[in-house]
């Protein structure tokens, strides 16, 4: 077989693997294909109150929970495992995307299983307080692939808001 027959041959089968690939489904930051996803909708702190009310929560083992989007907007989606892997849970806002003031998200008992989260809608400034509910890491981006071993399996809650 020549070059030129074995060059063409192997570009043939790349761009075939290569169209596959553009066909396989994009993944979802909110979608859990295996394992349990929850949503939880919250408002905005209150006065006196030290943390966003929970208005409801929604978890399936089979996919996305149900939950209804109108009028709120998704703020943070927790992961299980680093690199957005696992269980998860996404949270959303009653009151629209993160301002000045942001949300305060207790993690309740999911606060010894995040090792990575996202989030979304202007929350780009993130304030985790360990679970000895003193110690903070900040974070700032919207994608948080690895809490770092400080913070792994031990956030109490996260403060999210607009720092730009």
């Amino acid at each position: 077989m020549s070059l030129y027959t074995r060059m063409a041959a192997t570009l043939s089968v790349a761009a075939s693997f290569i169209g596959l690939v553009g066909l396989a489904p994009q993944a979802s930051a909110s979608a859990s294909s295996d394992g349990t996803h929850c949503s939880v909708v919250v408002e905005r702190v209150k006065p006196g109150e030290k943390f966003s009310r929970v208005k409801s929560r929604t978890c399936s083992d089979t996919g996305t929970a149900a939950v209804s989007r109108s009028g709120r907007t998704l703020l943070m989606t927790w992961y299980e495992h680093a690199e957005y892997g696992g269980d998860n849970t996404d949270v959303y806002g009653d009151y629209g995307p993160c301002d000045a003031d942001g949300y305060v998200l207790s993690t309740g008992t999911w606060w010894r299983s995040i090792s990575s989260f996202i989030t979304y809608n202007s929350c780009d400034g993130q304030q985790a307080v360990l679970n000895d509910g003193h110690s903070a890491v900040y974070y700032y981006g919207f994608g948080t692939p690895n809490v770092g071993a400080r913070a792994n399996d031990n956030i109490g809650w996260f403060k999210v808001w607009d720092a730009l």
